[in-house]
């Protein structure tokens, strides 16, 4: 053999047989790489003759010296000293190396190795020759060196072993961080008021991020199986046809049965083919909360990978958090409709005792909503505003009938009697923890800016914001609504009313506010509310 056929190139050699070479590196110890069946499979170093073309040959026609646990010394080739290295390879089988050195008393005369010689075709005397270029290393040396080798790079299998347990673990930690950070931030905008719409666009916008598909949809149904809401997100195209075709295919089938559906082939799905051209591989997962199948979470291809276990598993997480989220809605649902109720009851109430401001309240909570709109204050606030606007005047429940409907002027007595409303109205309310926050609303609304107010002559900022809004929608629908004694302003007259007592009787910054609303939104509020009294809007 040729030194280019025998010699592993540095690139062909094992990490473990390049440890092992750096470490005998200047002796002359031969480092022989054995195959998986214990046969001679090339020579690493040092390219010495005696090794290329006496030692390696003989190797490939003996027995093969095969290893076992420990390091063991081996005197069966001829005139050559081998020790035997059991090395545990990175991929975990068993690699095959010998540590050959030539024996202190070689002699290329004696039987064995003129033998040998003859069976490879080598002149005696020849390899007598390249013996001599060769240093001996003796048996305790060899058999140390054999150990340390060994040691060596069974630490260093042990150490790629770990490196591949920390490389998995680091990247199963960072796919279960993913997965947790995504089901938490949709568990994070689980807010009962959240509409079914947004929360899903969040919730589908967020899956499409962390999944790597190109779609992700839902439909959710009513307790009769009716689509209450429908709709697919991301780069796939597929049109209304076609998602009403799938979620259908989707709800008949966990209707059947509620486990997860993985499809990497839609083409040979029989009921879905015709989606095929639009998308090739689905996951989909039943949304439910016990036994009743609230609607389907749904993905669309994977980066062109199929879909695993592992994906439906994430989805199927992220739906059981939809399901009670979508429950949780429905009771806040019922519970607001109960709530609203209760309150418009009330409402109907004051005006059953006072025919003449029938439909009052209702116009005050719509004209507040819109000032609080108009000031750029949060969604939530504006509601509570509305809510407030309904309660301003609950109060008048404790007013006497004849006060309250009085056609002309008030005494000093009947109106002392009259400003007792806004105290009833809190104290009606105060023990009501889900409009605890609605009572300064309630209890202000007739304080002025200037301090001139009433129950308790607050003057600025130290009015609540709630009675501050409700000040201006009060008195506005006050001006334009028709009483026994007076008739309702124009519209036009009422605006410069405001303007006019704009940093006196009213908030500036509020009173600019409504008057930005313009006269044509204000003539669509006060129309929305139906009442026996007109509202006088300049046309």
């Amino acid at each position: 053999m040729s030194q280019l056929e025998t010699n592993l190139t540095q690139r062909q050699r094992s990490p473990e047989i390049r440890r092992i070479a750096t470490l005998l590196a200047g002796t002359d110890i031969a480092i022989v790489q054995y195959d998986g069946s214990g046969s001679a499979c090339a020579l690493v170093a040092p390219s010495l003759p005696f090794f290329e073309r006496y030692a390696l040959p003989a190797l490939n026609i003996m027995p093969p010296l095969v290893g076992g646990l420990d390091v063991r010394i081996d005197h069966s080739l001829p005139g050559v000293t081998a020790c035997v290295l059991p090395i545990q390879s990175r991929r975990g089988g068993q690699a095959g190396v010998l540590l050959l050195t030539r024996r202190g008393d070689f002699d290329s005369r004696a039987e064995d190795v003129a033998r040998l010689c003859s069976r490879l075709s080598i002149d005696a005397g020849w390899l007598a020759e390249l013996a001599i270029e060769v240093k001996p290393v003796d048996q305790v040396t060899l058999h140390a060196f054999g150990n340390f080798a060994s040691s060596l790079t069974r630490a260093e299998a042990r150490s790629a072993t770990v490196e591949r347990d920390i490389e998995a673990i680091s990247t199963q930690l960072s796919d279960t961080y993913e997965e947790l950070t995504l089901i938490y931030q949709i568990s994070s905008g689980m807010r009962v008021n959240r509409s079914v719409e947004d929360f899903f666009l969040h919730a589908c916008m967020e899956v499409i991020d962390v999944m790597g598909v190109r779609g992700a949809g839902y439909v959710v149904v009513d307790a009769a199986g009716r689509t209450d809401a429908c709709a697919v997100y991301g780069e796939a195209s597929l049109d209304q046809q076609a998602t009403t075709q799938l979620t259908s295919a989707l709800l008949r089938r966990f209707g059947a049965n509620p486990k997860p559906i993985m499809i990497n082939n839609l083409a040979a799905d029989a009921e879905l083919a015709q989606i095929a051209p639009m998308a090739e591989r689905l996951v989909a997962v039943a949304i439910q909360r016990q036994d009743r199948i609230l609607g389907t979470l749904f993905c669309v291809d994977k980066d062109d990978q199929e879909f695993t276990t592992q994906d439906s598993k994430l989805l199927n997480s992220i739906a059981n958090e939809t399901a009670i989220y979508l429950e949780n809605a429905a009771l806040f649902s019922d519970a607001r409709g109960l709530m609203m109720g209760l309150l418009h009851a009330l409402t109907s109430a004051v005006d059953a005792k006072d025919a003449y401001t029938c439909g009052h309240s209702q116009r005050v909570a719509l004209f507040g909503r819109e000032i609080a709109k108009a000031a750029a204050l949060p969604d939530a606030l504006c509601e509570r505003v509305y809510m407030a606007g309904l309660l301003h005047d609950v109060g008048k429940i404790g007013v006497p009938e004849e006060v309250l409907r009085k056609p002309g002027k008030l005494t000093n007595e009947e109106f002392a009697e009259m400003k007792k409303h806004v105290d009833i109205g809190a104290r009606i309310l105060r023990d009501v923890r889900q409009v605890d926050d609605l009572i300064p609303g309630v209890l202000y609304h007739h304080e002025r800016y200037d301090g001139k107010g009433y129950p308790h002559g607050l003057a600025g900022q130290d009015i609540p914001l709630m009675g501050r809004i409700l000040c201006v929608a009060d008195s506005f629908d006050a001006m334009t609504s028709n009483r026994t004694y007076r008739k309702a302003l124009p519209l036009e007259v009422a605006l410069m009313e405001i303007r006019r007592c704009a940093g006196t009787q009213f908030d500036p910054l509020l009173a600019d506010a409504w008057l930005s609303i313009g006269a044509a939104r204000i003539h669509e509020l006060a129309g929305s509310v139906t009442d026996k009294m007109s509202i006088r809007i300049a046309a």
